[in-house]
């Protein structure tokens, strides 16, 4: 009686969410567009602490799978003076805001960084705002981040923080070279 109770269970659950499923919005352009993005790639990293300083170098390797058709889930690895760090990002298309919208995580901060932005076919740029909490002040931050496909092999990838009291003015904090991985 007790089998024949869950087959009905889950016979009535598979019948209730059909619908749904076959209701399930198709990937669009932008959404295959992420999944161009699939694959290992190898990252030549220089990071400015300052926008006086001279950039501290370090190599790492970046891993890209999809989530369904929606999603793209990152992996980047890296070595910082001695230090391991390894960050998270999840990036999709929001069809309603007509944006791409993303989180990043990492190991070195314990704020959880969120993001939207757009992609110009023209010019092969991704183009996307962050905000997120300054782990030195606590306070909120922004940052700006442009991601450039050289080709459907090499990426150029450069953050840029805030000039202090100066709006709309950038100063690039971070610039990473991608090559996929063969």
């Amino acid at each position: 009686m007790r089998s024949l109770t869950r087959c009905l269970l889950a016979a009535l659950l598979l019948a209730a969410v059909a619908p749904a499923v076959r209701a399930q919005m198709p990937a669009l352009p932008e959404h295959k567009h992420l999944a161009s993005e699939v694959g290992v790639w190898d990252a030549e990293v220089k990071l400015w602490p300052t926008p006086e300083s001279e950039p501290m170098t370090s190599k790492g390797s970046e891993t890209n799978e999809m989530f369904g058709s929606f999603w793209l889930l990152s992996k980047f690895e890296s070595d910082f003076g001695g230090m391991k760090y390894t960050g998270h990002m999840q990036l999709g298309y929001d069809p309603q805001k007509k944006k791409y919208v993303g989180t990043w995580i990492d190991t070195m901060s314990p704020f959880l960084q969120t993001m939207e932005g757009t992609y110009d076919e023209k010019t092969k740029t991704s183009t996307m705002l962050a905000s997120g909490v300054d782990m030195g002040t606590g306070k909120p931050s922004s940052s700006k981040m442009t991601t450039r496909f050289e080709s459907d092999d090499v990426k150029i990838f450069e953050m840029m923080m805030p000039v202090e009291g100066k709006k709309d003015e950038w100063w690039k904090s971070m610039e990473i070279k991608y090559t996929r991985r063969k």
